[in-house]
């Protein structure tokens, strides 16, 4: 996950990604609607730009020709599964991870530098290894 990241989507999952990849020297951009975006970015050494993903002008103007990673952390899932074909199709990004709140939506989010990440999954299968552990 070496290169330019771009984190789509700057709510708590986005933003504690971002903070997190720019401590790892990483140039991270973080791509947000909302004008408060800050203030979940505090201690973030990377860009924020606000501005709509959807918009594909403003998808280049943040770098995505040039991205290694793309982080979709929006609270749309059809808006992340679109923007993740995008990155895919057009942009040919590396590695594209997108967060889907519906875990039954990852059958059509596919492809092969697509990796999906489904909070309830994660949340069932914590659960289930403390329980059983």
């Amino acid at each position: 996950m070496k290169g330019n990241i771009i984190v789509v989507g700057a709510g708590k999952l986005g933003s504690a990604i971002a903070k997190e990849a720019s401590k790892l020297d990483r140039n991270v951009l973080v791509l947000d609607r909302k004008a408060d975006v800050v203030d979940n970015l505090e201690n973030f050494s990377g860009y924020i730009e606000q501005g709509d993903a959807l918009d594909l002008d403003i998808l280049e103007e943040c770098g995505i020709k040039d991205a290694d990673s793309v982080v979709i952390t929006t609270d749309n899932d059809n808006t992340n599964i679109y923007l993740a074909d995008v990155c895919q199709r057009i942009y040919h990004v590396n590695h594209i991870y997108v967060r889907l709140n519906d875990s039954r939506k990852a059958k059509i989010c596919k492809g092969p530098n697509i990796k999906t990440i489904c909070p309830f999954e994660l949340s069932m299968a914590d659960f289930m290894k403390e329980y059983e552990g």
